[in-house]
């Protein structure tokens, strides 16, 4: 996968070397939180990279760093907090590397505010989950259980994303400029893997997939060419 991957980003970036035009190169950080389940705020930091290919078009790509904190709680007869007479809980806090190639495009005619457009693979670089599961629907006698379980090997090894998002770019002395990102990231696949029912985590309140969205904000450092 990562060969295919590899083969398929190299045409990108040869594009990306041939076109005669302005180079973008920036650096940036910040923080994200997850559309459903949050548990906590996640960071995200990477490298930006785009060259122009006319007056308000550019192509380009992102490698950077992705943090993932979730926390699933599905308990019978909709109680929360661990209260319930069964159910199960899943913290995962994890974090993935993304290669994602990009479109970006100017929304002003001053290029102060672009729109960019990507899509790419993550790898985990680390990550943990812990589940609980419970049952005392019998009141405590035969089959009651009530167990804590380390299973991060749930954890996908690889996330697929599509991102957008916005990028102000505020002027500074020559070719510098701060930047602003609001950006939105939707994983294709699962974080955590629950499909197999034989395996130990797996219970009628596990989720069937895990994978919501993320919004970041982040502000960043960039250079460009002046060409």
């Amino acid at each position: 996968m990562k060969r295919l991957i590899l083969v398929a980003f190299l045409p990108f970036v040869a594009l990306c070397a041939n076109a005669q035009s302005s180079v973008f190169i920036g650096l940036y950080g910040g923080g994200g939180l997850v559309t459903s389940n949050n548990y906590n705020v996640s960071i995200s930091a990477g490298l930006d990279f785009f060259k122009a290919i006319n007056e308000h078009t550019a192509i380009g790509a992102n490698l950077f760093y992705q943090g993932y904190n979730i926390y699933y709680d599905n308990e019978a007869y909709g109680v929360k907090g661990g209260t319930g007479n069964a159910g199960v809980t899943l913290l995962d806090q994890c974090g993935y590397v993304f290669i994602t190639p990009k479109l970006v495009r100017d929304v002003d005619h001053r290029g102060i505010l672009k729109f960019n457009l990507s899509a790419g693979a993550g790898f985990k670089m680390s990550g943990t989950e812990t589940m609980r599961k419970w049952d005392f629907s019998n009141g405590g006698g035969a089959g009651s259980y009530d167990s804590l379980i380390n299973s991060s090997k749930n954890l996908n090894s690889m996330l697929i994303r599509v991102g957008f998002g916005f990028t102000e770019f505020l002027s500074m002395r020559g070719h510098w400029s701060f930047t602003v990102s609001e950006d939105f990231g939707f994983i294709g696949s699962s974080v955590t893997k629950t499909s197999d029912v034989t395996d130990g985590s797996r219970t009628q309140y596990s989720p069937n997939k895990l994978n919501p969205g993320c919004i970041s904000l982040q502000i960043g450092i960039m250079h460009h060419n002046g060409g």
